[in-house]
């Protein structure tokens, strides 16, 4: 099956034109919507402060919204990808669901500023017992909002990167070395809008109160949409030319009905047609194969990811309870996520330049580590911030019994910047073993998928985010049978709970599915070793 021709038009849906059409004028219009963007974004791990703080929901639901959210954000972003692909205009899509955003954190500060929409207002780090969690139709309206939030922000995530990739051509070298240099800059942007709002609209958030840093929130992606709407002339955008990944579900049809296929084929293997047939068949059945193989490795990835969103939530809910102080500014603790994002910023051109050459001196790979082995990189970096978590939070609930705070839920003398290691590991975690997946993907796949990879990674992701939802449900649930009714993360309160034992649990998880993962990856490397050797040989053999 051939691949559709590309066919680039402008926004009247006339042919482009290369002097006034895409280049990097184009692009400055999507560096500055995806850096605003960001900067809402990057803060919402920030947004537990609220279902703890204001709506007065416990531990184990807060997570789980938590983890919702990043999920639904995730397998947004794979189905616009799909939908931008085979059905509407990338530029469609942005325009259309972006809003979404908009509108999700409108109803968030409607919902912060209205008395009728949350729970009573009661302090409950110090009455966690005396609060009323939000409910019924407070809690669908939480819901409505999360959900067109995760809506346009999966549209923006995946569009903006494609749509300013398709301003510059492949067929000419310089400019597809441009492209890779927008992604570059685009990365450099995102990182940007991120410490922005780690520490900008954390502490609007903080400070002035919900209902104004949700505002603010709104304000800025319409601001950032409004910019990138001017740019419309000068955009060069690909027609609709289906998805890879329709692709993807043909072969597997193929697949199930190989066998019937193949006797078709004998039976009438006589004419031209036939013969067609039988080649097309053949490929789709060795494309299907290839992913077949891969799937193990995927299962795998899936794995590791499971624990991050829980890692990263709980650690910013626990360091409410710590000293936030630093001399005379209070941070939060959503804030400390802001040095690794710009450690990782300054680090980039470090890590090109010095690292990449010394890892290729070591491994002879021409690309310093394989896909594989960033991604084993990465579940490790996961194992040891959970391996950390665990040994400052047994230090942190030490320090709340020393000063009789356990049935407080806040006031732990103890700083906030403990929390700074684990939270560069995570970092580290979530630029290396994300980012391989996508390697990985565009290395071993078959040509007409490569450009999947992101959606591939994102849904991967995606799932891996909604079972850890379950997964700390069930956690909760079981350790109830053993400890007299109550599970280790009952409750608001976390000087009473046992979240060191929940943190020793993820580190446990994680070295486990490190270790499946190393053998998944190894097996899948000699056999991928095994198939070039055959193939080397039986090239001889024609030679």
């Amino acid at each position: 099956m051939a691949a559709a021709e590309v066919v680039y038009v402008d926004w009247r849906g006339n042919a482009v034109d290369e002097r006034r059409h895409g280049g990097i004028r184009a692009t400055i219009f999507l560096y500055v919507l995806f850096m605003l963007r960001s900067s809402p974004s990057s803060s919402n791990f920030s947004i537990v402060a609220y279902f703890h703080g204001t709506l007065h929901l416990d531990i184990v639901t807060s997570s789980t919204l938590i983890g919702y959210l990043v999920g639904a954000v995730l397998i947004s972003a794979a189905l616009m990808n799909f939908i931008s692909d085979a059905y509407i205009k990338r530029t469609t899509a942005i325009f259309v669901f972006s809003p979404c955003v908009v509108l999700g954190y409108m109803l968030l500060a409607l919902q912060a500023q209205l008395p009728s929409l949350h729970p009573p207002i009661c302090a409950i780090n110090k009455e966690p017992n005396n609060c009323e969690p939000a409910q019924g139709w407070n809690f669908a309206l939480l819901y409505l909002s999360l959900s067109m939030f995760a809506v346009g922000e999966g549209c923006m995530r995946s569009c903006i990167p494609s749509l300013g990739g398709d301003q510059f051509s492949n067929d000419d070298p310089k400019k597809s070395q441009l492209k890779s240099t927008f992604l570059i800059w685009l990365k450099f942007a995102n990182s940007i809008g991120a410490i922005i709002g780690l520490v900008f609209l954390v502490w609007m958030e903080n400070n002035f109160g919900w209902n104004i840093g949700f505002m603010m929130c709104a304000l800025i992606v319409l601001a950032g949409l409004l910019v990138a709407a001017s740019g419309t002339p000068f955009y060069r955008i690909q027609k609709p030319n289906g998805s890879p990944l329709t692709r993807t579900l043909q072969v597997l049809v193929i697949s199930s009905k190989r066998r019937q296929a193949v006797v078709d084929v004998i039976e009438l293997q006589e004419t031209d047609r036939e013969v067609c047939f039988y080649k097309s068949s053949t490929n789709k059945a060795e494309e299907t194969k290839s992913i077949i193989q891969m799937l193990p490795v995927f299962i795998s990835c899936l794995l590791i990811y499971l624990p991050f969103t829980l890692l990263m939530t709980l650690t910013i809910q626990v360091g409410s309870t710590m000293d936030i102080g630093a001399g005379k500014i209070q941070i939060p603790s959503a804030s400390l996520i802001a040095i690794p994002t710009a450690f990782h910023m300054l680090m980039q051109p470090c890590y090109k330049r010095v690292l990449i050459q010394l890892l290729r001196t070591t491994t002879g790979n021409a690309h310093g580590i394989t896909p594989l082995q960033s991604i084993g990189v990465g579940s490790m970096c996961g194992t040891a911030a959970a391996f950390v978590a665990t040994l400052v939070e047994t230090k942190r609930l030490k320090v709340a019994d020393q000063h009789g705070l356990i049935s407080t839920g806040t006031g732990v003398p103890m700083s906030v910047f403990w929390l700074v290691i684990q939270f560069f590991l995570l970092s580290i975690m979530d630029i290396t073993s994300f980012g391989g997946l996508i390697e990985f993907i565009k290395s071993d796949t078959p040509p007409c998928m490569k450009s999947a990879a992101p959606t591939m990674q994102s849904f991967l992701a995606g799932l891996a985010a909604w079972s850890g939802c379950a997964f700390i449900q069930l956690i909760n649930v079981v350790t109830r049978h053993n400890n007299g009714g109550k599970g280790w993360l009952d409750g608001a309160n976390f000087n009473r709970t046992r979240l060191d034992h929940f943190f020793l649990l993820l580190a446990a998880f994680e070295l486990m599915a490190f270790i499946n993962y190393t053998f998944w990856a190894k097996r899948y490397t000699r056999k991928q070793q095994r198939i070039s050797s055959v193939g080397s040989d039986e090239d001889v053999i024609e030679i």
